[in-house]
């Protein structure tokens, strides 16, 4: 009885701790224009056009059809602060779903910390009080990922569908929620023990059939989403991109820097004291469904990113695979955790640059120099209110503008 009570305590200053991050940051943001992020103004064109015309104009390839629908729905009834909010509620509820998924889990008290390292993180706090696809993305993806381990593997192949047809590049995220099942070891030993041993191959079978009807479910509603965005381009050319490469080098710089912009460069030196944790963690591959999903859902995201090394909010997916590591290295010991969510918590107000790129946007070099000025939550609502309705703007005028204005290093 005491336990549960000392839980239930627990739980109330966290969500008191999280309603008061909401007000402080949430609604001055909300109110202050739905954002600078380069596609918020195709965003509100192409829902626009689904909820007020029953037509498709893809507001990017290869489009966002669920996303869009949203924010066409949403528009129509509330405007750009309904939507904002929409993505505060799906924040909120992507940290909710975190939780339960870590704590079912096996993890204790302890892993709260590593959800209020993605809450105080001020690339995640801009893009979950604007109105952008990345918090819907997420948050489906975890949906997903408590589906399949709560033995729903239909309803957990719709929901990765409908992260995929918020951000397609959440396939890498789901591809390792199927890697993480796929590789579900036996049973443990005990059922051996206790001489029921068809139970562990049982078991592994089960695990192999979720993730393949998850799969197959996912296959076929994500093509059905993304029917709208066939017919718009008259053919599969709607899968193509016009994101220009530079050399290797170039593309390698430019993620590294961004990487060690997502923390910030001294989070980012805290974070190599919990790599002998990290390390640890590893260990527990064949045990930990989480380290399964969170290394591999790690890497593929930094290949994809390596790949289109362009907006922080690109980065969130690995933030969200590195939080569900640290959570299971430091849940026991959270310590470390604590001093990175302070460390968050200044940066979304000051910023250190210890880099200074030659243009922030299109860098293709930079040279070291340090540089202090206000922190990216800072300087995004300061964009908001110098540019309040850039998203109804041209797109190489007013919309580039606010994204110029809000750029890291120095924006």
């Amino acid at each position: 009885m005491l336990e549960r009570l000392r839980v239930r305590d627990e739980s109330t200053r966290w969500l008191l701790a999280g309603g008061l991050l909401a007000l402080v940051v949430g609604i001055p943001m909300a109110v202050s224009g739905p954002g600078n992020d380069l596609d918020v103004g195709n965003v509100f064109r192409s829902g626009r056009a689904i909820a007020r015309h029953l037509s498709y104009v893809p507001s990017r390839a290869p489009g966002a059809p669920v996303h869009e629908l949203v924010v066409g729905v949403l528009d129509l009834v509330g405007g750009p602060l309904l939507t904002n909010l929409a993505s505060i509620a799906a924040a909120i509820g992507l940290l909710l779903a975190l939780d339960r998924l870590l704590a079912r889990e096996g993890l204790g008290p302890g892993r709260r910390w590593a959800l209020a390292l993605v809450a105080a993180n001020p690339w995640f706090l801009v893009a979950a009080t604007s109105t952008a696809d990345y918090v819907f993305a997420l948050l489906f993806v975890v949906l997903a990922a408590l589906a399949l381990r709560s033995d729903r593997p239909v309803l957990a192949g719709a929901l990765a569908a409908a992260s995929m047809g918020c951000r397609i590049g959440s396939a890498f995220l789901v591809l390792a929620l199927l890697l993480a099942e796929l590789t579900e070891p036996r049973s443990p030993a005990s059922s051996v023990a206790a001489g029921d041993t068809d139970a562990p191959t049982a078991d592994r079978a089960r695990s192999r059939r979720r993730a393949v009807v998850t799969a197959a479910v996912a296959a076929v509603v994500t093509a059905v989403l993304f029917i709208p965005s066939v017919v718009a381009a008259g053919g599969l050319a709607f899968a193509q991109n016009d994101f220009a490469t530079s050399t290797l080098v170039v593309q390698l710089g430019r993620a590294a820097i961004k990487d060690l912009t997502l923390l910030g460069p001294v989070a980012s030196v805290v974070l190599l004291f919990a790599v002998p944790a990290l390390w640890a963690a590893l260990r527990t591959w064949r045990t930990s469904w989480l380290v399964r999903f969170a290394v591999p859902g790690f890497v593929l995201s930094q290949a994809l990113f390596v790949r289109f090394p362009w907006k922080m909010p690109h980065l969130l997916p690995c933030l969200l695979c590195l939080a569900v590591a640290l959570a299971v290295a430091l849940h026991r010991k959270p310590a470390l955790l604590v001093g990175l969510v302070a460390l968050q918590l200044l940066f979304c107000v000051v910023r250190l640059d210890l880099v200074q790129p030659d243009n922030p946007n299109e860098a293709t070099g930079g040279k070291a120099g340090v540089g202090v000025g206000w922190g990216p939550v800072v300087t995004d609502w300061r964009c908001r209110r110098e540019h309040p309705n850039a998203y109804l703007g041209r797109q190489k005028v007013e919309i580039e503008q606010a994204w110029d204005c809000a750029k890291p290093f120095g924006g």
